[in-house]
């Protein structure tokens, strides 16, 4: 990747700040949507500019999220389905059901079922 396409990446993703670091010869990047970057304030991904050579900008991307893009899958009527393609109307309907198990009890609450009792027999 050469210098004009990296500023052209980094202008095309307006989520990804670039940082440089001359005194170790290399490029930092950090992705405001990861929860890593999020949670961790002073963490980048540093690329030395020997290896950037070598890179296109869908690797580069990959580099930078560091394996931590995950797409959101869900089972909706049977059909699993990304919600990275849901609209937001669907996306609130997804965060506002309740999950219950079989009985219609909230997942986290146990049914006691009452021990079968022992019958005298008669005579």
């Amino acid at each position: 990747m050469t210098p004009s396409e990296l500023s052209e990446f980094v202008a095309k993703h307006d989520h990804i700040t670039r940082y440089d670091y001359p005194e170790d010869d290399a490029v930092g990047f950090r992705n405001s949507r990861l929860p890593w970057y999020k949670n961790n304030p002073d963490g980048c991904t540093k690329i030395t500019y020997k290896k950037m050579a070598g890179l296109t900008a869908q690797e580069l991307e990959t580099e930078i999220d560091r394996g931590l893009k995950v797409e959101n899958i869900t089972r909706v009527t049977g059909y699993f389905t990304k919600t990275s393609q849901w609209n937001k109307g669907k996306i609130a309907e997804l965060k506002d059901r309740r999950r219950t198990d079989l009985y219609g009890n909230p997942p986290h609450i146990t049914i006691n079922t009452p021990e079968p009792q022992a019958v005298a027999a008669a005579g």
